[in-house]
């Protein structure tokens, strides 16, 4: 499972707070809150602290500090002074995303959902309590509960860019190639310039209903693609909200033969024509199909490269290993190469989209 990155921990202060009264306390609190929003977090926390010791039943002042601990991943920090804000205001909306977050990182995804669980009965208007929570469900394989929370979060957010990222990560995950290319293509719509939906719309070549021709020498294409591997992208903080930091040249024309890595034995097929072989990338740039044609042949696969055109003229440079007579071995081979090469795989009708 791709380990997401999670919307930055955004600042969650109070230029008004009913506790800060005293004119030292109220510069020591406004000095702190500028810390933060510049980013200077250990100077904040040394501000937060001295407040503290001047004021220690101050929400606001453990609530701050606990957001400067987050942004220096000091995740146990963060959590002793968000407990200590929780015992003096337990209704506090965004705390509890904020200890969501910070046991998160900690890997102790119960715990973090727990807490999205709080915030969202306290907030359930909140889409970054469900995203979040739905990011949590990921890391322990709950992928439908993990869906169930991004279909919330759609609802109150429809054009939420990272939601229908996740979305197209998890149908992945759950073997549905064409719901997943439906988010990601939802995702390029919201946002056309960001590059994980693009890299992994490319990583699934076009669509199987379009028509397609075979060609066997077409020139270049000259436009540009997203890289091979595709980068987590994270939008701005949120002035209002408090939601997690985080967290590949050979011939393209190369005959093809099971590679001895997928352990599937040459007999097996040799009296019958193969139905299905395993794609492993999709490229408009012939020199990106090329690259992993190299890696995989590094790897031991006797690996090819089928160049197709569709209708509109766009040609794809399709990455294939393996040559089966059913799709149960098919998807067993896959499986197995994914296993030992932990890169993304998909099985394909043989010479075909």
């Amino acid at each position: 499972m791709i380990r997401y990155s999670i919307i930055p921990v955004c600042l969650f202060v109070c230029f008004l707070s009913a506790t800060v009264v005293a004119s030292q306390e109220k510069q020591l609190f406004e000095t702190g809150v500028e810390h933060l929003k510049q980013q200077r977090y250990e100077a904040a926390i040394d501000v937060f602290t001295e407040l503290i010791e001047l004021d220690p039943d101050n929400p606001d002042a453990y609530k701050n500090r606990g957001v400067a601990f987050m942004k220096q991943s000091q995740y146990d920090f963060a959590i002793h002074d968000f407990e200590k804000t929780r015992q003096m205001m337990p209704e506090l909306k965004g705390l509890h995303s904020n200890l969501g977050v910070a046991w998160y990182y900690k890997g102790e995804y119960e715990k973090a959902i727990a807490n999205y669980d709080r915030e969202i009965d306290l907030s359930p208007d909140s889409h970054y309590a469900y995203f979040n929570r739905a990011i949590c469900w990921a890391e322990l394989k709950e992928y439908d509960k993990s869906l169930d929370d991004i279909a919330q979060t759609l609802t109150l957010v429809p054009d939420f860019y990272l939601a229908h990222c996740l979305k197209g990560d998890l149908y992945l995950e759950l073997g549905d190639v064409e719901a997943a290319r439906t988010a990601y293509e939802k995702a390029v719509e919201v946002d056309p310039e960001k590059e994980y939906a693009n890299a992994q719309l490319e990583k699934l070549g076009p669509a199987p209903e379009a028509r397609e021709t075979v060609e066997t020498d077409t020139p270049e294409p000259t436009e540009t693609t997203p890289p091979d591997e595709p980068t987590e992208t994270t939008p701005p903080d949120e002035p209002t909200e408090t939601t997690p930091p985080d967290e590949p040249a050979a011939d393209p024309d190369v005959s093809e033969s099971t590679p001895a890595a997928l352990e599937e034995k040459p007999s097996e097929n040799s009296t019958v024509d193969p139905e299905y072989e395993i794609q492993t990338g999709a490229y408009q740039v012939q020199k990106n199909a090329r690259a992993q044609l190299s890696e995989l042949q590094a790897l031991g696969y006797d690996a090819r490269i089928l160049v197709l055109t569709r209708s509109n003229n766009v040609t794809w440079y399709l990455v294939r290993i393996g040559s089966f007579a059913d799709r149960k071995t098919a998807d067993q081979a896959m499986a197995q190469f994914v296993e030992k090469t932990g890169m993304k795989a998909y099985v394909r009708p043989w010479d075909r989209f």
